[in-house]
C-alpha cells in the first residue's frame, strides 16, 4: 500500500474530484472546501416551528459564514464531489489551523473504494471560542492510497451520490446539546438569580433593621415617659393606669396575704394573749364574797370549825368584833 504523491495527485485527481483546482494541492494531500449546505446545533430549534428550516444554505457575502459556538456540533458538506477508485482508499481530516481552535472531526476518517459523491464532515467545537467557517474556504484534507489489488467489495450504501444533508441525520440534533457551554450558561443564569436574590434579601434586611430600630426607640420613649409620670405624679399615674386596665377588660385585685404568714401572726397573737392572761389578776365579785362568808357563819352542828391560825410568838391575834359584843 502506497500513498499518492503530489505528482500522482496532480495527474489523477482532475478525473476524481469535481471542480479540481491545482492551487489546493498540498504536498501529498488535497484541500477540500466548505460547500453550500451546513448545519449547526442551536438552542433556537427547541422553540422553533416544526416547519422551520434546519439546514443553512451559505451564499455570497455577507451570508457566507457559519458560526460554530463552543460545545456545538456541526455538519459541513464539501463543495467538491469526490470519487475513489476501486483499487484505492482515501483518508480525510481537518486542517491543523482549525484543530488548534478546538474543532474536532467526529465523523469517519476514511472513504471506501467505489465512493462517488460529496463528503459530509461531522465536527465538534471543544474550544473556548466560536469557530467561524466560510463558504468556499479550503478546510479539509484528503489523501489517497493504493490497495494491493482492485477490490471486489466497494461502497454501495444509501449515501452514494449524496449532494445535500439528509433530514434523517438531523432527527436527533435539534434538542439542546449537553455540553460545557450549556453548563456554563446554566451556571451564569444561576449566579445571576442568586445575585438578584441576595440584593433583594439585603434590602429586606435593611428595612427590617430600620423598622426594628424605630420600634425600640418608640418603646424606650414610652417607658421613659411612664417612669417620669410615676415619679412626678404617682397618684394620678396609678389611677390612670387602673382606669386604662379596666377599660381594656382587666380587673385589679389586691394580692391575698400568704397563708404561712397569716398562721404565724395568729400563733403569735395567741401566745401574747396567754401571757397577758396569766399575769393579770381576776377580780372577785362582792356578791361572791358575801356568799362565802355566809357559808362560814352558818355551818351545821358537828362540823368542825376550821382551825384558826396560831399566832406567832410575841404577837397576839386581833380580837374578833363578834367576841367584843358578847
Amino acid at each position: 500500500m502506497a500513498f499518492w504523491s503530489g505528482e500522482e495527485l496532480a495527474l489523477r485527481l482532475p478525473g476524481l474530484i469535481g471542480g479540481f483546482n491545482v492551487k489546493n494541492l498540498d504536498c501529498a494531500s488535497y484541500r477540500l472546501s466548505v460547500g453550500d449546505q451546513v448545519f449547526a446545533t442551536s438552542d433556537k430549534f427547541a422553540s422553533s416551528a416544526p416547519s422551520a428550516a434546519l439546514v443553512s444554505v451559505l451564499k455570497d457575502p455577507p451570508d457566507n459564514l457559519l458560526r460554530i459556538r463552543p460545545g456545538q456540533f456541526a455538519f459541513l458538506m464539501t463543495l467538491e464531489s469526490v470519487r475513489v477508485p476501486k483499487d484505492a482508499l482515501a483518508l480525510i481530516s481537518i486542517r491543523a489551523g482549525y484543530k488548534f481552535k478546538g474543532l474536532i472531526n467526529v465523523s469517519g476518517f476514511h472513504v471506501d473504494p467505489g465512493w462517488d459523491g460529496k463528503l459530509l464532515f461531522s465536527v465538534y467545537n471543544a474550544g473556548p471560542a466560536d469557530v467561524v467557517v466560510e463558504r468556499g474556504e479550503p478546510m479539509f484534507l484528503i489523501v489517497y492510497a493504493d490497495l494491493d489489488r482492485v477490490s471486489a467489495k466497494t461502497y454501495n450504501g444509501a449515501s452514494q451520490g449524496q449532494v445535500d444533508i439528509k433530514a434523517s441525520l438531523l432527527a436527533n440534533m435539534t434538542e439542546q446539546v449537553f455540553s460545557p457551554l450549556m453548563l456554563q450558561r446554566h451556571l451564569a443564569d444561576l449566579e445571576k438569580r442568586t445575585s438578584d436574590f441576595g440584593t433583594r434579601f439585603d434590602g429586606a434586611m435593611s428595612t427590617l433593621k430600620a423598622a426594628t430600630g424605630a420600634l425600640v426607640t418608640v418603646v424606650t420613649l414610652i417607658i421613659a415617659v411612664l417612669a417620669l409620670l410615676a415619679t412626678v405624679a404617682p397618684g394620678w399615674f396609678g389611677v390612670t393606669l387602673a382606669k386604662t386596665l379596666e377599660s381594656a377588660g382587666y380587673e385589679i385585685r389586691q394580692k391575698a396575704p400568704d397563708s404561712s404568714c397569716e398562721d404565724a401572726a395568729k400563733k403569735k397573737g395567741t401566745v401574747e394573749g396567754l401571757k397577758n392572761a396569766g399575769s393579770a389578776q381576776i377580780p372577785m365579785d362582792t356578791s361572791t364574797k358575801e356568799v362565802e362568808q355566809r357559808k362560814l357563819a352558818f355551818k351545821p352542828a358537828g362540823e368542825k370549825k376550821p382551825a384558826e391560825p396560831t399566832p406567832a410568838k410575841g404577837k397576839s391575834l386581833p380580837e374578833d368584833s363578834g367576841h367584843k359584843s358578847q
